[in-house]
């Protein structure tokens, strides 16, 4: 009887409504950002205003580590609470992996397609549909570089170590691979963190950046090391697992911050909105720091380490539901899209290559029939995994009673 109460009273984990619209912001930006690179957005390039936005991006990959850290932090906030490693790094790979694993195979076979230099599908127009076929992926496979080792290493999650070592397929699923690191170390760190003090909390708020600005000092003094080319010497810091981790990490150290109250100040109102107001502008403002003439490392810190500590403190900000950002950020249809914004990011990037190849991206009209049909798409996904886990649940409970 008494097991049975302290399961009734036992507190849930703690829920912020306006996170889900901060991801679905951050998630529009990096899809906004792969159709520029696509040339999709050329027409925008005179809204000189907007093009930083989108070209650096604003609100970058670190977001969400932030995000998933405060989250899980949020979570696992009962430090007796015994959180399995194993079941718990199943459930996020049973969550994100099987998408990746389909995107990652469908890029496969579209980059096949155009590295052939077949203008019409294999059998369509009168041609044998087998030899077309074979023909087609002969010529679209030679044309690319190291394809089968790319594919292996995109479906291990090692690309994103050895991104030299091959061509990039589903790009963004490199994330994939920091996010399960950053999974594993959860339930030790989790544990670990809520047996510390405020003063040790603070020491890890500081502490938490010296690994990414040692990084943007290795970065900015080094040539292009062993790598190919500048470019391949880029995505390597910018994938690399280890450093990413502190991202999470971070957002770890700032929820266990908020629960201290170091951030009561943020529950009023006018401090909320303040503050959103203030760090909306800091990220603009950080964007115009970057130049050309800088050393890299220095462009590199200002991309990935201050804006880290700028959603840090927007995270905070938003979590009580205050100010004229989090009251948008609350609005039902916000934050249903919200939720499975990390979908779009999955699988967005396949789904413009294809698009390419039926209509011309690189207009106002079919930029946005491109955006609504991604988050369409992932929004119903979403709502359909949130329907059958609560069948299951329901027929789990049909089950019991009878």
């Amino acid at each position: 009887m008494e097991q049975s109460v302290q399961n009734v009273v036992k507190p849930k984990a703690a829920y912020f409504p306006a996170i889900d619209g901060l991801r679905l912001l951050a998630s529009i930006n990096i899809v906004m950002l792969h159709l520029g690179s696509s040339n999709a957005l050329v027409y925008m390039n005179d809204f000189k205003w907007l093009t930083p936005i989108i070209n650096a991006p604003a609100f970058a990959a670190g977001i969400f580590y932030v995000l998933a850290g405060f989250l899980f932090a949020s979570k696992f906030s009962d430090p007796d609470r015994r959180i399995p490693v194993i079941p718990f790094m199943f459930s996020r790979i049973a969550k994100l992996y099987r998408l990746h694993f389909f995107m990652t195979l469908l890029m496969f076979v579209v980059l096949v397609f155009k590295f052939s230099g077949y203008t019409h599908l294999p059998g369509v127009g009168g041609g044998a549909f087998f030899a077309e076929f074979s023909d087609c992926a002969s010529k679209g496979l030679a044309a690319m570089t190291h394809p089968w080792r790319s594919l292996v290493m995109h479906l291990t999650l090692t690309w994103s170590l050895v991104p030299d070592y091959g061509m990039k397929l589903n790009e963004p699923s490199w994330s994939l691979t920091s996010f399960f690191v950053c999974y594993a170390i959860t339930p030790w760190f989790s544990r670990w963190l809520f047996k510390q003090n405020k003063k040790t909390l603070w020491m890890l708020f500081g502490g938490v950046f010296i690994p990414g600005m040692v990084w943007a000092a290795i970065f900015g003094a080094t040539e292009n090391l062993w790598f190919s080319d500048f470019e391949c010497k880029y995505r390597f810091f910018h994938m690399f697992a280890p450093v990413r981790i502190f991202e999470y990490l971070f957002g770890m150290v700032i929820y266990r911050l908020y629960k201290e109250g170091s951030f009561d100040f943020l529950k009023k109102d006018f401090a909320s909105g303040i503050m959103q107001l203030l760090m909306l502008l800091a990220l603009y403002g950080s964007l115009f720091l970057m130049g050309p003439n800088n050393n890299p490392g220095v462009n590199y810190f200002l991309h990935h380490s201050l804006p880290i500590f700028i959603y840090g403190m927007l995270v905070l900000s938003l979590l009580s539901g205050k100010g004229f950002l989090a009251r948008f950020f609350c609005i039902g249809i916000v934050r249903k899209i919200g939720r499975a914004s990390f979908y779009p990011y999955l699988i967005h990037l396949p789904i413009i290559t294809m698009a390419w190849g039926f209509c011309n991206l690189n207009t106002p009209a079919n930029t946005v029939k491109m955006l609504i049909f991604i988050y369409t798409v992932s929004t119903l996904y979403m709502e359909f995994k949130i329907w059958r886990k609560k069948r299951k649940k329901a027929k789990i409970a049909r089950l019991r009673e009878s």
